[in-house]
């Protein structure tokens, strides 16, 4: 799995919990939760990679990994804040 195939997972993981977060008020267990949870699941979709496809943990897969997660996250708040709370 490339790097790019694994931004793309990211990506759809942590976006849910985009919209979990933004409805969340700010610092709140909820609010918490919504921004860690996916990353235990990225932890550990990063482990079942290196172990079964021997790609490695690198600067360049990390960096990627966070831009995914975080455009994620506020794509998800724009849209909900945008189109769904106007509702």
């Amino acid at each position: 799995m490339d790097n790019i195939t694994f931004a793309v997972i990211v990506f759809f993981l942590a976006f849910p919990f985009g919209f979990w977060r933004v409805k969340s008020n700010f610092k709140t267990q909820d609010w918490m939760l919504a921004i860690h949870i996916p990353v235990v699941f990225i932890i550990l979709l990063r482990i079942y990679n290196k172990m079964n496809f021997n790609i490695g943990f690198s600067f360049r897969s990390l960096l990627f990994n966070v831009i995914a997660f975080v455009l994620a996250q506020y794509i998800a708040g724009f849209i909900y804040k945008r189109y769904i709370l106007k509702k």
